[in-house]
């Protein structure tokens, strides 16, 4: 997958025949932060979908190609995964009952509500962030597993006095996987904590009180003690990290 812009909150493709409906939508999503590129037919979408990586789809349901959610179905196979919003001006049942059984995230009426399709993205977009990583670490691992054929087989067949070229690439294959997979848990780490951050900021809220008890236990005979200094410092950092930096202390 494209490596995203650093100031992007994603990277979304929307088609609509309309071209003000277009264009103005485009817009607004530009302004908080997504890369957004549109598409005026579903075969233009298609071949933008082919042609480039996208973490979302916003598609119009009433438009040329796209009668029957045929774009929908496309998309599953030119982009698997890939989650689909789909916007409708007239809201029937009869649409709304067939995305229900297609890959749709959403289903929202014209014009959209702009907390709740935001909401509705960045919920689609960091689900699907959390797939390609995983499929990513499982076409590693299928590559990592023919190398390692390979090599079984050169040590089958190469006299005992030469193996050890086949150890050595034993050992590099080994060890490009093993940075490779370290690199993948850390943009997993990094995602969790940026969607958990919240929650983990409690957790890091718990140590610290756990802590507190343990050294004031420790500690309730000399206020004067080392251990208490560090305390001190240590809570007044946590408990300022969420309004900038922390405050010197002597």
């Amino acid at each position: 997958m494209q490596p995203r812009p650093p100031d992007s909150c994603g990277r979304v493709l929307f088609a609509d025949d309309d071209q003000a409906a277009r264009e103005g939508l485009a817009t607004m999503l530009r302004r908080l932060g997504y890369t957004c590129e549109t598409a005026a037919t579903a075969d233009e979408a298609v071949e933008k979908l082919r042609a480039s990586a996208f973490e979302a789809l916003i598609s119009d349901i009433h438009m040329p190609g796209n009668a029957g959610l045929e774009l929908v179905e496309t998309t599953a196979q030119v982009a698997p995964g890939l989650p689909v919003i789909l916007l409708t001006g007239r809201p029937s049942i009869e649409t709304a009952a067939r995305s229900v059984r297609l890959p749709v995230a959403a289903y929202l009426t014209k014009p959209p509500d702009l907390d709740e399709m935001t909401r509705v993205l960045d919920q689609a977009i960091a689900g699907f962030r959390d797939y390609s990583l995983i499929q990513a670490g499982r076409e590693r691992l299928r590559n990592w597993e023919r190398e390692l054929t390979q090599i079984e087989q050169l040590v089958r067949r190469a006299p005992a006095d030469r193996a050890g070229g086949a150890m050595e690439d034993y050992i590099r294959v080994s060890l490009r996987q093993a940075i490779l997979v370290l690199t993948d848990l850390e943009r997993a780490t990094q995602a969790l904590d940026r969607r958990a951050a919240d929650r983990l900021r409690q957790v890091d809220h718990v140590a610290a009180l756990r802590r507190t008890v343990d050294v004031l236990e420790r500690t309730r005979q000399n206020f004067k003690s080392k251990d208490l200094a560090d305390l001190r410092r240590q809570l007044e950092q946590l408990l300022s990290a969420g309004a900038g930096p922390a405050t010197p202390t002597s």
